[in-house]
């Protein structure tokens, strides 16, 4: 079963084992088809009652900005709330990505903030983005320096990108199968 089809409930047997705080640097990986936004949603709810405070960006849903859009992106900001628009309204026939980098650089700003103030940091992706040198590094280096854990999504198209430059401070769980 594909965690798009579980609710939060059936994805904490899946999550039983793993503890967030356990290594400084943590990879989920993930294959396209599985929504590990609803693995970040239960990591944060269990971190937060468990008292910890939470830095970083997950995913929320996010309603199109046009019929037939698969890539309007919102991002939850996790110390603070408040929601950010990451994809950029563009027409209809508009081919590739929609990231709006503008949107990107204000979440990293927004995490990079509160940064000192959490106990675990978690990020939706590391994505396109991210793989070609841009994006959360700077939030993962600086969560590193601060001896902060940090808990990030890499789908399975982006893992060597990830695995270069992660090296062997990263540890995996992979979620194949899942």
């Amino acid at each position: 079963m594909l965690a798009k089809d579980m609710d939060t409930a059936q994805l904490l047997p899946c999550l039983a084992d793993f503890d967030p705080l356990a290594h400084p640097l943590t990879a989920l990986v993930y294959d396209e088809d599985f929504a590990i936004g609803q693995v970040f949603r239960a990591i944060a709810e269990s971190a937060q009652g468990a008292g910890l405070r939470l830095g970083g960006v997950i995913e929320k849903a996010a309603p199109p900005l046009a019929p037939g859009r698969k890539c309007d992106m919102l991002l939850e900001d996790l110390a603070s709330g408040e929601i950010i628009r990451i994809s950029e309204n563009r027409s209809a026939l508009a081919r590739g990505c929609r990231l709006d980098l503008d949107g990107l650089a204000r979440a990293c700003a927004l995490v990079l903030g509160r940064l000192r103030e959490c106990d675990l940091v978690l990020l939706n992706k590391f994505g396109k983005t991210e793989a070609e040198g841009g994006g959360f590094r700077c939030i993962i280096s600086d969560a590193l320096a601060l001896d902060i854990p940090l808990v990030i999504g890499v789908p399975r198209r982006n893992l060597a990108a990830w695995r270069e430059f992660a090296g062997e401070l990263s540890f995996e769980r992979d979620f194949a199968g899942a």
